[in-house]
């Protein structure tokens, strides 16, 4: 069984989480996630432009 997908609000509440805790490792704690899934989504790097759009309209 694979990962489950990470989805735009969870995109959305690692950046926030992110911006209190200051830590990739905090952060993955917190949402279940490891800190390198973190660190890609906070800093958006390699996301696809779909994800990138769909977390600014929800921000």
């Amino acid at each position: 069984m694979g990962a489950l997908r990470i989805t735009p609000e969870e995109i959305i509440e690692m950046q926030r989480l992110y911006r209190q805790l200051g830590t990739y490792a905090a952060v993955a704690r917190e949402v279940g996630r490891s800190a390198s899934s973190v660190s890609k989504y906070v800093q958006m790097k390699g996301v696809p432009t779909n994800i990138r759009i769909a977390v600014e309209t929800l921000s």
